[in-house]
């Protein structure tokens, strides 16, 4: 389910890096898939589902979490310089490259290219906010919507139970 909102949301930023959207509307969408993803988080961490392998999972989701809250409420608030913001998903970029190498060694294929495509949008979110690269805005939006269609349909599979890596 997480995945399915993370999709939608990266589909509407992806929208918004083109020009064609509100920062208040964005802000709301962000906000509600930070908000989702942290309660998955939680509930892998500390609730019924809890075991050996949920907190790899709830840290990998929590860098999702942060992501969507932090952009919300930097749409919220109309916030131009977003460099700290950048610098973060570098770090999220180089933490999505191993976790993808540990992912497919569960047998996920599915699930590790994800976090090697999620590395390299995370990674060209560095270069045009951490690095001032304001004339790839167009290229990176373009490529978040498209990531954020691919993300959505694998949630979505995932979700119905016919994920084949599952």
């Amino acid at each position: 389910m997480g995945l399915l909102f993370v999709g939608g949301v990266l589909i509407v930023n992806g929208i918004w890096l083109l020009g064609r959207g509100d920062d208040a509307d964005v802000a709301i969408f962000n906000f509600l898939t930070g908000i989702i993803t942290f309660l998955i988080v939680l509930w892998w961490g500390f609730g019924g589902d809890a075991s050996e392998g949920t907190p790899f999972n709830a840290a990998g989701t929590m860098l999702f979490s942060f992501t969507y809250l932090w952009l919300g409420a930097n749409a919220y608030r109309g916030i131009e310089d977003q460099r700290s913001f950048g610098w973060y998903c570098a770090f999220v970029a180089v933490v999505a490259v191993p976790t993808g190498f540990l992912v497919l060694q569960t047998g996920d294929v599915g699930l590790a290219v994800l976090w090697w495509i999620w590395a390299v949008l995370w990674a060209t979110f560095f270069v045009l906010l951490g690095m001032e690269r304001a004339e790839y805005t167009g290229s990176i939006g373009g490529f978040t919507t498209a990531v954020g269609m691919v993300t959505g349909v694998a949630g979505y599979v995932m979700a119905a139970g016919f994920w084949p890596w599952a």
